[in-house]
C-alpha cells in the first residue's frame, strides 16, 4: 500500500509498506504530520487489468484480429499458390531469370487477382470489426478502442439510445465499405471477360 505524510493539505513525503504494513518515511523533520492511505489503493484500474489499458488495447485488438484472421488470409493463398502452372515459373527459370525475378514478374502477378480477394475481404471485415472491440477491453478503456461499427451499437443500443445517430453511422460504415465492394465485383467481372 501506498502511504502519505501530509503537512498544511500537500503531501510531504510517501512511502510503501512492507509485507507485514510496516513503513517508515525517511528523511521527515520533526513536526505534526497526518498519515493517510493514498488514494489510487483504493482505485481499481481498469477493473484489474492493467495489462489493457489504453496504451495496449489497440495493439492487442491489433493483434488477435490477426491471429483471427491469417488462417483464412494464407488458406486463400496457398491454394492460390498451388493452382500456379509450373510451365511458367520453369519458363522463366530456364530464360535465366533469379528467384527474386520469379517471385516478382511470374508468380506475384498470377497470384494478384487471390491477393486483392484477401485485401478487400480483410479490409471489410476491419471497417466492419465489431466483437473484438466489445468483447476484449473493459468499459474503462473501451474508448480508446472505439471504431465505427462499435459507436454505432453502442448508441443504438447503449446507454445514448440515440437512433438519429446510431442510423447515421450504419450509413456512414456501408458508405465506406461500398467501395472496396464496388472494386472487387468490378475486378471479377473484368478477370471474367
Amino acid at each position: 500500500m501506498r502511504v502519505e505524510a501530509v503537512r498544511d493539505g500537500r503531501v510531504v513525503a510517501t512511502a510503501t509498506t512492507d509485507g507485514a504494513g510496516r513503513f517508515l518515511f525517511p528523511g521527515l523533520t520533526d513536526g505534526d504530520y497526518t498519515v493517510r492511505l493514498a488514494a489510487d489503493n483504493f482505485t481499481e484500474p481498469f477493473r484489474g487489468l492493467v495489462w489493457l489499458g489504453p496504451t495496449l488495447v489497440t495493439p492487442a485488438v491489433i493483434g488477435a484480429y490477426i491471429w483471427i484472421w491469417a488462417g483464412f488470409a494464407m488458406m486463400l493463398i496457398a491454394a492460390g499458390l498451388a493452382g500456379l502452372p509450373r510451365d511458367a515459373v520453369e519458363a522463366a527459370r530456364v530464360d535465366g531469370a533469379s528467384e527474386w525475378q520469379v517471385l516478382r514478374r511470374v508468380t506475384i502477378p498470377l497470384v494478384r487477382p487471390i491477393l486483392i480477394v484477401v485485401l478487400v475481404t480483410l479490409s471489410i471485415n476491419v471497417l466492419k470489426i465489431f466483437d473484438l472491440l466489445y468483447v476484449l477491453p473493459p468499459d474503462s478503456s473501451q474508448d480508446e478502442a472505439n471504431v465505427v461499427a462499435l459507436h454505432m451499437y453502442r448508441v443504438s443500443f447503449g446507454g445514448g439510445l440515440d437512433y438519429g445517430l446510431g442510423s447515421a453511422l450504419a450509413v456512414l460504415l456501408f458508405l465506406l465499405v461500398l467501395p472496396a465492394m464496388l472494386f472487387a465485383v468490378r475486378r471479377r467481372r473484368r478477370d471474367h471477360q
